[in-house]
């Protein structure tokens, strides 16, 4: 392990006899939680791998607190508390360690994580000094070294870093005391499955981190044993957490086969969620498979339906393929695409709401709403809008916040902020909600690919509605949704017309799934996007007199030095600055800058 010295130590007065008593924070920012996971908790999974990496033998007094689900005052005295988080949870993880050092002024607080991570290729660890060490780095060989140190009242350095990569074949199944105890309190359960990703989009972090360009894998083994610990404490819904899961093919498809034998030999059936690539749709036996399996919904970074703003990204996976047809063959299985979508691209036009509406309608996307592009820390992106000065300070420079960017976009503020609204506008209206729902039915209809999954799929009602009812928070939501969507009757007569459609195809098992999810996404983006005003966007963009030829900045090939096969980067490179040079050129000759009237609900998609 590299230990190295930022700034003084904080010393504990452990002694080296005393059971170390550690417990585990999981605070995510709660504004966030409850906007974006709609009033669902999901199990902190970094909590339960961290866990099952301390040894059980008498040394470590094990705790955890989610406040999720549990008030801060019901946390005990401890001698080291851990967190983790993600970017946007970062005031809420100051704001708990300060009032836990008020509490337990002679504890020890730490902190790893993607947070971590992230701040680290910011070069902004200072933001994360309030705690007493900061953990970067892979954490399931660093934390019993760290702890064990702690104990000996050994002197660590306020930042600690991994000394490599945690092998995934080292991986043990999750703590099972603390997960057998706590696993009710969850939207199902999450099992982390894989890591990494062969692609090189620019704006992704997954290839920031050093051998995260391909995927690390946990033995489909011990996958099985996970889920079968969850499905006799009665889960159903699981995530798998993945970078990528089709990024080794011949993995996921032993995956698939060892679930489907599980579950001939146990007569347990799960739903899947995961996170994979548009490429899926090649690979037919594989999509058959993981229906068969139990996955129902996936998401897929669709990004854009415009190529040009692909080509600049480097999504060649995206890029080399009518996406269209992609999405309906992927759904023509029964499979859910839950679609990520990006405004603010450097290509994008002044129509890209449009461009967005006509291309979701088309595919017939049930769900999947847009966020507005970020450079995350590390990535290439970061790297040329620092280059170009288009890096700006916001709320969200770590990424998370919807209506905050922290890039100068090329495109006028105002032009951003009508386009966006035209989008929404059309995208909650009645007619083209219903379109979609029909377009997704349509795509089962006109082929013999649908399997139908056993079990209710992920998006189970009565789970979410069970949970809601626990959490003020999720209840006023629920109802908040409710007086949105009756305050206007148009909304209702399409509500009407899309359970008549659903009876139409009673004959498709699962219909009612498909129109319950249809509403739940129909009503979460009503509620995500009710207020519009100005005052909520902080975003900006480049200066009138801003230099064109800085949207491809010098410098930006020359510095791209990531640990990872320098073809590989030569080849994201070239998409990328063969792209932007067209931007440049487009620009220049001012084909870019007519004026645009948006009509709200004036077009048929």
């Amino acid at each position: 392990m590299s230990l190295i010295k930022i700034r003084s130590n904080k010393n504990s007065n452990i002694k080296d006899l005393d059971p170390l008593r550690c417990t585990f924070i999981n605070c995510p920012d709660p504004v966030y939680a409850s906007t974006q996971d709609y009033g669902m908790k999901f199990m902190p999974v970094w909590l339960y791998t961290l866990a099952s990496h301390i040894p059980d033998d008498g040394r470590f007094q094990l705790k955890m607190f989610d406040l999720q689900v549990e008030s801060f005052e019901k946390i005990s005295k401890a001698d080291v508390f851990m967190f983790s988080g993600k970017n946007q949870d970062l005031d809420n993880l100051l704001k708990i360690q300060s009032l836990l050092k008020k509490k337990f002024p002679k504890a020890i607080s730490m902190i790893g994580g993607p947070i971590a991570w992230s701040a680290d290729q910011a070069e902004e660890l200072s933001k994360l000094e309030k705690f007493d060490h900061i953990c970067v780095g892979d954490g399931e060989e660093m934390i019993v070294k760290i702890l064990e140190s702690i104990q000996e009242n050994q002197v660590l350095p306020d930042v600690i870093r991994a000394e490599k990569r945690f092998e995934l074949a080292k991986a043990t199944p999750m703590n099972r005391e603390l997960l057998g105890s706590t696993i009710s309190r969850y939207y199902g359960g999450i099992v982390e499955v894989s890591r990494g990703c062969p692609f090189l989009c620019e704006f992704c972090d997954i290839r920031t981190l050093e051998d995260n360009n391909r995927s690390h894998l946990i033995s489909p083994d011990l996958i099985i044993k996970e889920l079968d610990f969850l499905a006799k404490k009665e889960v159903t819904q699981i995530t798998f957490a993945c970078d990528n899961f089709i990024g080794d093919q011949n993995w996921a498809m032993e995956v698939t086969d060892k679930i489907i034998k599980w579950q001939d030999k146990t007569g347990f059936h799960m739903n899947f969620y995961t996170w994979l690539t548009i490429d899926v749709y090649k690979h037919k036996l594989l999509l058959e498979k993981m229906r068969k399996a139990g996955f129902d919904l996936l998401f897929i970074g669709i990004e854009s339906f415009d190529t040009n703003s692909l080509l600049e990204t480097a999504k060649v996976q995206n890029s080399s393929v009518e996406l269209v047809d992609a999405v309906k063959t992927i759904q023509s299985y029964g499979f859910i695409v839950v679609a990520g979508s990006i405004f603010g691209f450097d290509s994008d036009t002044e129509d890209f709401g449009k461009i967005a509406l006509k291309g979701m309608s088309e595919s017939g996307l049930i769900s999947g709403d847009p966020n507005w592009l970020t450079a995350l820390p590390g990535t290439p992106l970061h790297r040329r809008m620092k280059l170009s000065g288009r890096l700006r300070e916001s709320f969200a420079t770590h990424g998370g916040i919807k209506y905050s960017t922290n890039i100068r976009y090329l495109l006028p503020k105002n032009t951003l902020l009508d386009s966006f609204r035209y989008f929404i506008t059309n995208y909650l209206d009645g007619e083209y909600q219903y379109n979609r729902l029909k377009t997704y039915f349509d795509t089962i209809n006109e082929g013999e690919n649908y399997i139908p999954v056993t079990g209710n799929g992920f998006g189970n009602l009565i789970l979410f509605l069970r949970m809601s009812l626990s959490d003020k928070r999720a209840l006023s939501q629920i109802f908040l949704r409710l007086r949105l969507f009756l305050s206007k009757p148009r909304n209702i007569s399409y509500l009407l017309k899309g359970l008549k459609l659903g009876l139409s195809h009673r004959h498709i098992k699962g219909w009612f799934g498909y129109v319950q999810f249809w509403l739940f996404a129909w009503t979460n983006a009503m509620f995500k996007y009710q207020r519009l005003d100005n005052d909520v966007f902080d975003i900006e963009s480049v200066p009138e007199d801003f230099d064109l030829n800085n949207i491809l900045p010098k410098g930006y090939e020359e510095t791209a030095d990531e640990k990872i096969p320098k073809e590989k980067t030569l080849a994201q490179l070239l998409v990328t600055t063969t792209q932007l040079k067209k931007v440049i050129e487009r620009k220049k000759n001012g084909k870019n800058n007519k004026k645009i009237v948006w009509k709200e609900n004036g077009e048929n998609f």
